[in-house]
């Protein structure tokens, strides 16, 4: 099976920069979250806060690093400058079925705490800068079914925790999603930083001017380099649904490794069943 190269771009700018090639409907950037049961929405493992949708995304037959069943992922994000330190004790009574001395015990957020259940596929990691991140494997019946609306959050914001969303919604790209193909000589190529001794992997003087900052596979897209290590199937964004790291810069989401974020991933690392153990991360 062939692998190609694509664009990833929201509906309002698709037609403009697609020209006449394919335009392949691809599922969304929003806040609304795909059709899995409500009770596996992605947590942090600290404080409990559900955290927030960015996107949800169809993947070609090549991408489906997980087997053919799983077709997509959706990919959330939660900041939190304490993501390394163990769960809050109120955190952890309520999850283990303990009685809690909470803030406002009447408040929705702790009795869905207490229902809280780990999707089956979902990868948890930490991006190494302030922030946790989620990647989860979707059936063709949860990327279909009726969006689900994020729970609860908690009362209040926990001692380093942020909810960005007002920022995410002035800066992020939103909407529909369509994939483009793109003519990149690098699809199916794990991708390298310059100076390389790889001839497989090419240097493109040109690649902003052909190519989309969000995209899946091919040529890495970053101007502060390529990441150490990804596979040639890996997603790079900069602002799709809100997603943010370090400031401005492009993040990439590997789909064939347990550690999704690889060596940027520091202190939290919650792999999905059934993936192969991850290399420990110091």
């Amino acid at each position: 099976m062939a692998t190609e190269a694509f664009d990833i771009w929201t509906a309002d700018n698709v037609a403009d920069r697609a020209g006449d090639r394919p335009r392949l409907p691809a599922g969304w950037a929003d806040h609304a979250g795909p059709g899995i049961d409500v009770r596996s929405w992605p947590r942090s493992p600290r404080t409990g806060q559900p955290m927030l949708h960015c996107f949800t995304l169809r993947l070609p037959e090549s991408y489906r690093r997980r087997g053919p069943d799983l077709v997509a992922v959706a990919v959330f994000q939660w900041e939190d400058e304490l993501y390394f330190k163990d769960p809050l004790p109120e955190v952890a009574a309520v999850v283990a079925g303990q009685p809690a001395d909470v803030a406002q015990p009447e408040h929705p957020f702790w009795a869905e705490l207490a229902q809280a259940q780990a999707h089956p596929r979902l990868q948890i990691a930490d991006d190494g800068v302030a922030s946790l991140l989620a990647m989860m494997w979707l059936t063709e019946a949860e990327l279909n079914g009726p969006r689900v609306t994020r729970p609860a959050a908690a009362p209040s914001l926990a001692d380093g925790e942020a909810d960005k969303t007002s920022w995410r919604e002035r800066h992020g790209q939103y909407g529909p999603l369509w994939l483009v193909p793109r003519d990149d000589p690098n699809a199916g190529v794990p991708p390298v930083g310059f100076p390389s001794d790889d001839d497989a992997y090419v240097d493109v003087p040109d690649m902003y001017d052909v190519f989309h900052v969000e995209h899946l596979g091919g040529t890495g897209m970053s101007p502060d380099g390529i990441r150490d290590g990804l596979s040639p199937w890996y997603i790079e964004v900069s602002r799709l649904g809100g997603i943010s790291f370090g400031g401005d810069q492009d993040i990439a989401l590997d789909l064939d490794a347990s550690a999704f974020l690889g060596d940027w991933s520091t202190n939290v690392l919650i792999p999905g069943s059934g993936a192969p153990e991850p290399t420990p991360q110091g």
